[in-house]
């Protein structure tokens, strides 16, 4: 695939005209034809939607950019990414490419071992084989919580059903019905319950898949088959939502089977089961989940997976979920104990919780879950966050290069005047700039090679890579300023030290064959895009190296520099041939945090409606007692409120902690990084969850329907 670069008059990117083959083996997929044809000719191209658009273009207009006239023929797209904008033109009438991308299926090493003729300036692989296999590991994931919430949810439905049925299953046992019979009921209930939500939920995922494909396309910009899904898949979601429905209802079964005659007679809810048991339980699973994942590590990278770590994590998160399940049944009682100074209803409230504790603690355990995901992704997203003497650059720098470098090369000295003087125009731009200029160590052995159009190698560091050597940085100059953002003296440097680097690892010095790498100092790693690896210059007139420029520049202002100045320096530096790289400052991060914050909150809202109108439709004879006592619908109201705040407190409280446990053990090695709490986002979730869901509570508490408060006699 042949790549040039057109600079477009007024515009900040300059377009490609790209040569390709529609039908070529790999490159196919990256092409397709949208409208019109392909170019075939040479007085021929198609464009993109956008080109097109910009240029005002229609079928058969003439275009002429780049100094050709050529007539539109088609309209065109790389269905793997729908924001690379270019032109294509014939593959045997285009001019001389500036850049060629070759596609091959072939190992990583091979790849990185390949160099024709000399030292290829740019030279990379692309792994996609786990790509699969990783995508099925995440939906593993997250199916595999999401089907835990929904049992928790089902159990405390099921075991609400069971209830009332008491009276009618006691009167099956009366008649004959042995245990056995009993939980046959109540599961052949659930079994069909699944089945009819299996069918029915995938009918509104495929049709509502449908719907959005389009806006998916979109947003993830890329094209997506709306009818290429992973049936196996959606035929094993509906298989385990059936056998999750038919697990949530055997729990509350074996429960109501084992109650006496006479109790299941009498409608009485069975007396609370102790909690001793429970807790030593609990805090034997939270254990070994935290064993679990402070031994994984990662799950992937580019040439493998992992399984065993898979296998861990999995393990150890669904370890730590359960162990907080089996603590709910003694954070509800805790929280009942605690009941005596409050008003009537809100010492109804919380004692009906540890009354029905079967149902409350399953309802809790789900809102617990709810809630600790989206602490676990606000407290990750801070911990990737960079903090202000972290990540690429300080807020006041620039690095500048020449656009066409890259990998351990610079370029010739007739060039760097050139690019001197376009530098020079750009740091104008900026207010108080100070420019360093970033020279590299040069062995004047190594004779340039003539296919690298001028460039010379620079010496580097190199990191071993297979069974040989890949380039991991410049060696640059050591001047006073640039250690000095190292809080180095040059004075102060050892005078045998040769080298000063903040890498670590096996490293060798790469020029004309690699080299032992001696007399080193370690630093620590500092800002990621500064130059990190120094030679001083009493070393580089030892080894009978030269100094020269790299073609690239540190750019530092008094103070931080705005958006219209980084606006600016891009466009002059796209016009100039050169680019520039500044602070990243991680945009999608805070979103992410804002966006698991709000959708924590509703999704907890949500599961508390679902759940507290479980809990409250069991108290309707409480009610009518209530009522008639004088008591008014402001003491209904405030009952669903208390019930409803108090189940969000006890979820809000274990989900954090158990969000904490887990992101500590996957955080054993690096522990400070949790050191950076999100009080705010945490503060939303923390407070605001409890008084919104007692504020809805109360709004929505109307009054209970007659055919809700009807229990059956037998």
């Amino acid at each position: 695939i042949g790549h040039r670069h057109v600079a477009v008059p007024g515009a900040f990117e300059p377009l490609e005209y790209r040569a390709q083959d529609p039908q070529g083996f790999y490159g196919a997929p990256m092409l397709a034809l949208r409208e019109g044809r392909y170019p075939m000719a040479a007085g021929e191209v198609a464009v993109t939607d956008a080109v097109a658009e910009a240029f005002e273009l229609d079928l058969g207009t003439p275009f002429t950019l780049d100094g050709t006239e050529r007539s539109v023929v088609g309209v065109v797209e790389n269905p793997s990414d729908l924001s690379d904008e270019f032109a294509l033109v014939a593959q045997a009438h285009d001019a001389a490419p500036e850049s060629v991308t070759i596609l091959v299926d072939s190992s990583s090493e091979r790849v990185q071992a390949f160099r024709p003729g000399g030292r290829a300036p740019e030279i990379g692989s692309r792994g996609n084989a786990n790509e699969g296999v990783l995508a099925a590991v995440g939906v593993l994931g997250v199916a595999m919580v999401a089907l835990l919430l929904v049992a928790l949810l089902a159990a405390a439905g099921f075991v609400v059903i069971a209830q009332r049925r008491l009276r009618q299953l006691g009167m099956l046992a009366a008649i004959g019905a042995t245990e056995k019979h009993l939980r046959l009921a109540m599961v052949a209930n659930g079994a069909v319950l699944g089945a009819v939500a299996a069918v029915v939920g995938t009918a509104i995922a495929l049709l509502g898949w449908i719907a959005v494909v389009p806006r998916l396309e979109t947003a993830f910009g890329h094209r997506i088959d709306r009818f290429n899904v992973p049936w196996w898949l959606i035929a094993t979601g509906m298989l385990l939502a059936v056998g999750t429905a038919t697990g949530a209802a055997w729990w509350p079964a074996r429960i109501v089977a084992r109650t006496s005659i006479v109790l299941a007679l009498s409608g009485r809810p069975p007396r609370p089961t102790p909690v001793h048991r429970s807790v030593a339980l609990a805090g034997l699973l939270i254990a070994a989940g935290v064993v679990c994942l402070a031994v994984a590590g990662d799950v992937a990278d580019e040439t493998a997976v992992y399984w065993t770590n898979v296998l861990l994590t999995g393990a150890g998160t669904v370890a730590t979920v359960v162990g907080v399940l089996f603590i709910s049944p003694l954070a509800i009682r805790a929280l009942a104990a605690c009941a005596a100074p409050l008003p009537i209803a809100g010492r109804l409230a919380l004692r009906d919780l540890a009354r029905y504790q079967a149902r409350s603690g399953a309802a809790l355990a789900a809102i617990s879950i709810v809630l600790g995901i989206p602490v676990a992704i606000i407290v990750t997203a801070t911990a990737a966050e960079h903090t202000a003497e972290g990540g690429n650059l300080p807020d006041r720098q620039l690095v500048i290069r020449a656009a066409d470098i890259g990998g351990p090369f610079i370029p010739a000295s007739a060039e760097l005047e050139s690019l001197q003087a376009r530098v020079d125009r750009l740091v104008a731009t900026l207010d108080d700039p100070t420019v360093i200029t970033l020279d590299v160590a040069v062995d004047p052995a190594v004779e340039p090679d003539p296919q690298l159009e001028g460039q010379r190698e620079a010496v580097s560091l190199g990191e071993r890579e297979g069974d040989g050597w890949r380039d991991l940085t410049l060696v640059y100059l050591a001047t006073p300023e640039l250690l000095e953002h190292h809080g180095l003296d040059l004075d102060a440097v050892d005078p045998d030290t040769e080298f000063i680097t903040v890498e670590a690892g096996e490293l060798r010095i790469l020029s004309t064959s690699p080299a032992a790498f001696t007399n080193v100092e370690r630093i620590p790693p500092s800002y990621t895009s500064l130059p990190g690896s120094f030679i001083t210059p009493d070393a580089l007139r030892r080894r009978g190296w030269e100094a020269a420029g790299s073609g690239r520049w540190l750019v530092e202002t008094s103070r931080p520099m705005t958006g219209d100045q980084l606006a600016t320096a891009r466009e002059v530096a796209a016009g100039s041939g050169l680019t520039i790289e500044s602070r990243d400052h991680q945009e999608g991060l805070p979103r992410l945090r804002s966006g698991a914050t709000a959708v924590g909150v509703l999704l907890a809202l949500g599961v508390l409606a679902m759940t507290v109108g479980l809990i409250r439709s069991e108290a309707a004879g409480d009610l009518r007692t209530l009522t008639a006592t004088g008591a008014t619908s402001t003491t209904r109201r405030a009952l669903t409120a208390a019930t409803a705040g108090a189940l969000a407190i006890l979820g809000v409280t274990l989900g954090t902690i158990g969000a904490y446990v887990a992101l500590t053990a996957g955080y054993l090695s690096d522990l400070s990084t949790l050191g950076r709490v999100p009080i705010v986002h945490l503060l939303v979730l923390v407070i605001g969850t409890p008084i919104a869901a007692a504020v809805a509570g109360w709004l929505l508490a109307g009054r209970e329907p007659p055919a809700l408060a009807r229990q059956p006699i037998a």
